[in-house]
């Protein structure tokens, strides 16, 4: 069936957004033909990158800032009005609060369908803390967006019930991988880690302020005989080694920046236990449910998590893992993830069980509701 070309809207570089790419594929299955349409971090990286369906990314002169999202908005309007100028589009996908505006526009104008994925609680992101005013115009933006949609998605249900009390019908589609065959484990060679040596790993493409990379760095000082990778890019990211070297234990802990999905699928398999680690400081974070505890799950690897309303609750629900006791201050903080790496290595989850939860949580048991996010606007 030929549903026609549907543009997609992120304002990221699109190459390392996994959500995106498997919401494409499900909208390409179903017959539609993406458009994705992102930005470039530099001038000179390439204005496309390696899919099965058209990309673009943008250049925009401003990365951060007020001038960075008026850019965005505009550079956003400009492609859509290209496309519709070429023909054959019919609906518009936004992902976030960022490109629902000109999606909003773009259907308003030219007729087109319209859908909205919340891949976050965007008003409550860490970036927002501390920022009233900025926060009070992204609300705005927000109540003002929504009175053209009448549904959306978004990641779980503790974000779902906040956006539905904003009126649109929420559904939920989490952040679970593809059904995949067992990624092939990276030889701990190629990656520089110590054949035989027990391997913590954190992973995420973006570790902001309080997403647990300098927790984790600082609970190796109470685990001694363990190594840590942290894989990613971001503030935490950044300061994790210079860390690590002032706490005496940078022989054991790996920095690597953010890689391709295929090859971090390998990574994780080579690792022993992931980490999740996220602090409750923005309720963004208090009550997400990040992508990486499934990813670590698909990899049949046990888990441990900070003790938040949604994601601490999985891991003791589905029983994964274990879970922090909460803790205030860096160094309690860090014996508590210390001492529930330690109860996890002793008595971990039954691999078939991991195998069996992994099974129950997978991207393409959500591929009816994703699809039903695409309607006219109300």
């Amino acid at each position: 069936m030929d549903r026609g070309r549907i543009a997609v809207l992120v304002s990221n570089d699109l190459t390392f957004d996994q959500r995106v790419r498997k919401t494409c594929a499900i909208l390409q299955r179903a017959g539609w033909e993406p458009v994705l349409i992102g930005r470039r971090m530099n001038r000179a990286d390439a204005v496309s990158i390696d899919r099965p369906y058209r990309t673009e990314r943008l250049w925009l002169q401003f990365h951060t800032g007020p001038l960075f999202y008026l850019s965005l908005q505009l550079g956003l309007r400009r492609a859509l009005l290209r496309l519709q100028k070429e023909g054959g589009v019919t609906a518009v996908w936004a992902n976030d609060l960022d490109t629902l505006g000109p999606a909003v526009e773009a259907s308003r104008r030219y007729g087109w369908a319209v859908a909205y994925d919340s891949h976050e609680w965007f008003t409550e992101a860490e970036g927002l803390k501390g920022q009233p005013l900025k926060k009070a115009v992204w609300r705005w933006w927000e109540r003002r967006c929504f009175r053209a949609i009448t549904r959306m998605l978004t990641v779980n249900d503790a974000i779902a019930e906040a956006y539905a009390a904003l009126g649109p019908t929420v559904e939920v589609v989490p952040n679970v991988p593809e059904r995949l065959d067992p990624a092939q484990p990276m030889p701990r060679a190629e990656l520089g880690w110590p054949e035989g040596a027990t391997m913590l790993l954190m992973q995420g493409a973006f570790m902001d302020r309080d997403r647990g990379a300098l927790d984790a760095v600082r609970a190796m000082v109470h685990l001694p005989e363990l190594h840590l990778a942290l894989i990613g890019a971001g503030p935490e990211h950044a300061e994790a080694g210079p860390l690590a070297e002032r706490l005496g234990v940078a022989d054991r802990v790996h920095v690597h920046e953010r890689m391709p999905y295929d090859q971090l699928r390998r990574c994780t398999a080579a690792a022993d236990v992931g980490l999740s680690l996220d602090r409750p400081t923005v309720d963004n974070f208090r009550f997400s449910l990040p992508n990486k505890l499934f990813d670590f799950l698909h990899a049949g690897l046990p888990v441990v998590c900070s003790d938040l309303p949604v994601a601490g609750r999985f891991v003791r629900d589905e029983a994964t893992g274990e879970v922090a006791s909460h803790a205030e201050g860096d160094e309690a903080i860090a014996r508590e993830i210390a001492e529930a790496v330690r109860r996890v290595l002793t008595s971990p989850p039954d691999e078939d069980h991991l195998a069996e939860v992994a099974a129950r949580h997978h991207w393409d048991a959500h591929a009816e509701t994703l699809l039903w996010a695409i309607h006219q606007p109300g």
